[in-house]
């Protein structure tokens, strides 16, 4: 297979392990010792008792491949999920549980994922009556992506019940996967519609509920967990392509994605963007085709959606403008690398 030239080398990507916490435990109620799964990812148990012990996003795929492998349990990523309590996203966490409704509680949650995750970001979108938080994954050429989303999308249900009740359900959940043995565990945990093979992972619910007071919040805790985060944030080192990443994978999940509108999320005119990315030897143009390669690559293997719904999904006008990108990157047809891949 070819490689995309001049890909950019950014990090592979660092989270907390406070919302993976039940791993070790998950595997141990599996019958299987945790210490040498780990291993084969280069994991250390200890690792896994410490909220604020980050490991990286490569790591995290291939022990979840690995736990999936072991166990047998196609859903291990939901059982994750599940266990994760809003507490376990650190300041991340304990704001949104003291925002003053829940629209606030999502906006924090989506401002705010990167002090627990650099690599995924999330997105809140209104359309008509219809909310939609979705989340998704930046970092090329992870294994197990779909056990990673079908966690994230446990940690979210988890985040909604603890602001809205445990009563609350999504009116649908999109899981980017195809659709597993038994589906009667998302079923149980989500009780909502499903949607298999989807573009991106999110769940709907009525926008109504953004309006929803949070039970419990402090106002005062609320604001000093912003300035907090605001700290956390500036002593950050930060990196342009890096950033532009993170757009990128915002603005696709949003269905528009545009060099002006990039520019213009960091104060920039579209010239002094371009100059300040050839200075760290890329381009727009170059770091989105990297995005929709990679996701390209997510929906291929992960799902079952057709060429055509990929093409859409990736913001080409049709399948063969797609079918002709995917070529340009690996040699062959999307159906082909499809195929290959699903094989290998």
């Amino acid at each position: 297979m070819k490689n995309m030239e001049s890909r950019h080398k950014s990090n592979d990507g660092l989270l907390r392990v406070g919302p993976l916490m039940a791993i070790p435990a998950l595997l141990r109620e599996f019958g299987h010792e945790p210490k040498d799964i780990l291993a084969t990812a280069g994991l250390k148990l200890s690792q896994f008792s410490d909220p604020d012990v980050e490991i990286s996003y490569l790591a995290l795929g291939k022990l979840l491949a690995q736990c999936v492998t072991t166990t047998g349990c196609e859903h291990f990523g939901l059982l994750v999920g599940e266990r994760a309590v809003p507490s376990s996203l650190g300041v991340a966490g304990f704001m949104l549980q003291n925002a003053p409704d829940v629209a606030s509680a999502l906006r924090d949650f989506v401002q705010h994922i990167d002090l627990y995750d650099h690599g995924g970001t999330a997105v809140l979108q209104i359309q008509s009556q219809v909310a939609r938080i979705s989340y998704a994954v930046f970092i090329p050429e992870i294994e197990a992506a779909e056990q990673i989303y079908d966690a994230a999308l446990g940690i979210g249900c988890n985040v909604m019940r603890s602001l809205c009740g445990d009563s609350w359900n999504p009116s649908e959940v999109l899981l980017p996967r195809t659709v597993p043995a038994d589906i009667k565990p998302f079923r149980r945990f989500f009780r909502a519609p499903l949607r298999f093979n989807a573009e991106q992972a999110a769940m709907a619910f009525p926008a109504s509920l953004l309006k929803q007071k949070v039970r419990g919040a402090d106002d005062f805790l609320h604001l000093h967990l912003e300035r907090e985060a605001a700290r956390l944030h500036e002593t950050r080192e930060t990196n342009i392509v890096d950033e532009l990443r993170v757009l990128l994978r915002k603005s696709i999940l949003a269905g528009r994605c545009t060099v002006d509108d990039i520019a213009g999320r960091f104060c920039l005119h579209e010239r002094t963007l371009n100059r300040r990315l050839h200075e760290q030897g890329t381009s727009f143009r170059r770091e989105y085709e990297n995005i929709r390669f990679e996701l390209a690559q997510q929906l291929l293997v992960g799902t079952s959606m057709p060429i055509m719904k990929i093409s859409t999904a990736l913001n080409y006008c049709d399948a063969s403008a797609f079918n002709h990108a995917f070529k340009r990157w690996t040699g062959e047809t999307p159906a082909r690398w499809r195929a290959r891949s699903r094989a290998s």
